[in-house]
């Protein structure tokens, strides 16, 4: 966000909202993705019409926000974020509140909770001639992860189904990104067959994103898997591919993600490294043998951290060490190392 003088500050002081409000809309036109830009645009027109004639202060945008308190601890977060950005171009002022939005592990979905709900559409009692439809939804949504706005912006077109790298090209993601997603030979099958005669503009399922979450819920309903929504299939996907040991780096291109700290709480999921490291505690594991403690090599810290350390954080690798490696910096108990120095052995 542009950030403005003093000067443009007090040229902004002189204008009423209405001018004040337009030229911050036309600001974000160019920073902002058309759906970011809209929901920004929703609150703010809330908030000026709170302020009626009086000037924006931060005073008064804490007290617009104290009417969303019964709102989920996201959307406050994010009504808070809107209004903050607004004063950091009007005034540089930041609110004098931060919500704190705790992180919350993705839905752990079994794949037996989705054959589930395939099961279901296909029994389905009515809406017969959708079932296909329905059925291939869920099926590219469970194999690709794609959000359900991505699933109802696919086109025809995006799909690239020959020859042995067959890829979707999901359009405007996200952020506003493109991203490429490889698909395996059964989806690519079951996409090929079903948009056979179809022109690349046509949309794949011809449903919107609303439209797309709301059948899902009725259907994880009437299949008794109630918790089940259209973003379970994307968490099934994520987790999936961390319990068959997919690369981070890999997970994240493919559900784009913008930062990797969040792709990897599909691997805190699974917490494998985490089962393990606390089986140790388990009784039973008292009489197994125990790996030798390794002193040839210990922890270089240089490699670790390459660049050069200023002494205060050398003095705090030094400290590191010694707790990491007692035995090697005389407490605890001792160990003697074999030190070669100009070719002779000394102890």
């Amino acid at each position: 966000m542009m950030l403005l003088g003093q000067e443009g500050r007090r040229k902004l002081e002189n204008k009423t909202n209405d001018q004040l409000f337009s030229d911050y809309y036309d600001l974000i036109t160019n920073t902002h993705t058309p759906k970011s830009r809209y929901e920004a645009q929703r609150l703010l027109d809330k908030f000026k019409a709170y302020l009626g004639q009086f000037p924006p202060s931060t005073e008064l945008a804490v007290q617009f926000l104290t009417q969303f308190k019964d709102r989920k601890l996201n959307t406050k977060a994010r009504y808070s974020y809107v209004i903050g950005a607004f004063f950091s171009w009007y005034s540089g002022e930041k609110l004098p509140l931060k919500i704190k939005v705790p992180k919350i592990l993705p839905q752990y979905v079994p794949g037996e909770d989705i054959d589930r709900l395939i099961d279901g559409i296909k029994g389905k009692k009515s809406h017969k001639k959708s079932i296909d439809r329905d059925v291939l939804l869920i099926e590219t949504a469970k194999m690709t992860g794609l959000r359900r706005g991505e699933l109802a912006n696919l086109k025809v077109g995006d799909l690239h189904l020959e020859g042995d790298d067959p890829v979707l090209i999901v359009r405007q993601g996200k952020g506003a990104k493109d991203r490429a997603v490889s698909l395996n030979s059964s989806i690519r099958d079951q996409l090929a067959t079903f948009t056979k005669g179809k022109q690349p503009q046509e949309s794949v399922f011809n449903l919107a994103a609303k439209t797309i979450s709301m059948k899902i819920g009725k259907w994880a309903r009437k299949s008794g898997v109630p918790h089940l929504h259209t973003h379970s299939l994307r968490h099934y996907v994520g987790t999936t591919l961390f319990e068959r040991g997919a690369n981070p780096r890999a997970v994240q291109t493919a559900l784009g993600h913008e930062s990797l700290d969040v792709t990897m709480r599909y691997a805190s999921v699974i917490g494998r490294d985490i089962k393990q490291t606390m089986g140790l505690l388990d009784p039973a594991t008292d009489n197994h043998a125990r790996p030798a403690l390794q002193t040839e090599n210990p922890l270089d810290l240089a490699q670790v951290c390459p660049r050069k350390l200023s002494r205060r954080k050398e003095r705090k690798a030094k400290k590191l060490e010694r707790e990491l490696f007692p035995e090697l910096f005389g407490g605890g108990r001792r160990y003697v190392l074999d030190v070669k120095v100009d070719g002779e052995g000394k102890k």
